[in-house]
């Protein structure tokens, strides 16, 4: 049975006893790493960072040696499957090369995110203390009481996942998971090929129609953050650091930051949730992203040009869209979109377009990040670079159609 998780976020007063949890989960992390290495050592491989061996008894014998007098076991078991996941990652960067050198997850921490799971967490509803949620410690310490709003939902409480105790910026916040069980959805046959860039997020093409959503608003916001991190730096750097003003002028600028990044992201869900509605409204059955794994190596285009590659939310994008298709039932696959932007889909000749139009020798003119989508799905239907098929789906063309982010403008 197919499922999906929704994700919730409450920020919460802050105890003495957030602190020492974080620590504990710290001090887990580091016991994995020293295990790992004696793991490691033991059976020949000194360097687990350049020839590891990851037997199937690894997670098993680390597991065995780790404990700790605070800690709930479902949240110590949380702590060795992150730094087991994280293992995981760093192997199938290495052997795909996609990232130049990257860095094993063996560098230890002071403190750590902590995870309770759905047997250490009890919701209480009572008339005289209101709503709050329990989150067990180790066996003969006080659980942790954090009262909750008067309007949160209880009956979600039965989906729960997992709570994750979290500390960004001088604010404790509980972000909660939930995991929902559905049947599967029957979807369409359909096929959209997407191009996700900088200056255009998402760009889709479904055999007839393409549609581009205008990135204008998110990029604006990026450039604003950088001049408020600029203006801050500037100030700061007039400032002794650590004195108070210093200190102040810190909190000042990450709380524009937060913001910022809250707008962010509320932009890029919203683009999202159109194209994947629509996606749904179409009867897609299936959406190809094109792969954009180490685009950023080895670019020089300038100093601003590189800045705006450097913060491309591709995979966030490509993120956002794949969960909440999953969560329709539509599947999302993706392909190598080496060459798509450049080869024409009329008579498959290959030509780097010079401004946002493409234009061919044979006459065919269409938007640039539309070729690119038009050629990402020809691509993993086999027909990429075929000019004789490729134009029989040329007169049904229709123009792109864009579509713009509106978004709350405040009156004077």
């Amino acid at each position: 049975m197919p499922s999906f998780y929704r994700t919730q976020t409450l920020k919460i007063e802050a105890q003495p006893i957030f602190s020492e949890a974080h620590a504990a989960s710290a001090a887990l992390w580091n016991g994995c790493c020293f295990e790992m290495d004696m793991y490691q050592w033991q059976r020949g491989y000194p360097h687990a960072h350049r020839d590891f061996y990851f037997g199937k008894d690894c997670e098993g014998w680390i597991d065995r040696k780790l404990s700790h007098p605070l800690l709930h076991s479902q949240s110590r078991q949380a702590v060795r499957e992150r730094y087991f996941k994280s293992w995981l990652s760093y192997s199938a960067v290495k052997k795909s090369g996609g990232v130049r050198k990257p860095k094993p997850p063996n560098k230890r921490k002071n403190y750590m995110t902590t995870r309770w799971k759905k047997s250490a967490i009890r919701f209480v509803e009572g008339s005289l203390f209101g709503k709050r949620v329990e989150l067990s410690m180790a066996q003969g310490q006080p659980k942790i009481e954090i009262p909750l709003p008067n309007n949160f939902d209880m009956s979600k409480a039965e989906h729960i996942a997992t709570i994750d105790l979290c500390y960004n910026y001088g604010h404790w916040t509980l972000h909660f998971s939930y995991v929902y069980h559905t049947e599967t959805p029957e979807t369409g046959k359909e096929v959209v090929g997407v191009d996700i860039g900088e200056i255009h997020p998402i760009v889709s093409h479904d055999g007839q129609d393409t549609h581009i959503y205008n990135g204008r608003y998110i990029r604006s916001l990026y450039r604003y953050r950088n001049k408020v991190l600029a203006d801050f730096s500037q100030t700061m750097s007039r400032c002794k650091r650590h004195s108070k003003r210093w200190w102040r002028l810190t909190r000042r600028k990450w709380k524009r930051i937060r913001k910022i990044d809250n707008q962010i992201k509320d932009a890029l869900h919203k683009q999202t949730t159109k194209f994947v509605k629509y996606c749904q409204a179409k009867g897609i059955g299936t959406i190809i992203l094109g792969d954009l794994t180490g685009i950023r190596n080895n670019i020089d285009y300038g100093k601003k040009t590189n800045q705006k590659l450097h913060q491309w939310a591709f995979g966030k994008i490509a993120e956002l869209i794949t969960y909440k298709a999953k969560a329709l039932g539509i599947k999302v696959k993706v392909i190598d979109e080496s060459y798509t932007s450049q080869t024409c889909p009329k008579c498959g000749n290959r030509k780097k377009p010079n401004n946002r139009n493409y234009t061919c020798k044979c006459g065919f003119q269409y938007h640039r990040d539309g070729v690119g989508a038009i050629n990402i799905r020809e691509k993993y239907l086999g027909h990429f670079g075929v000019p004789v098929v490729a134009e029989m789906g040329f007169p049904r063309m229709t123009p792109p159609l864009g579509f713009r982010l509106e978004v709350p403008v405040a009156s004077s």
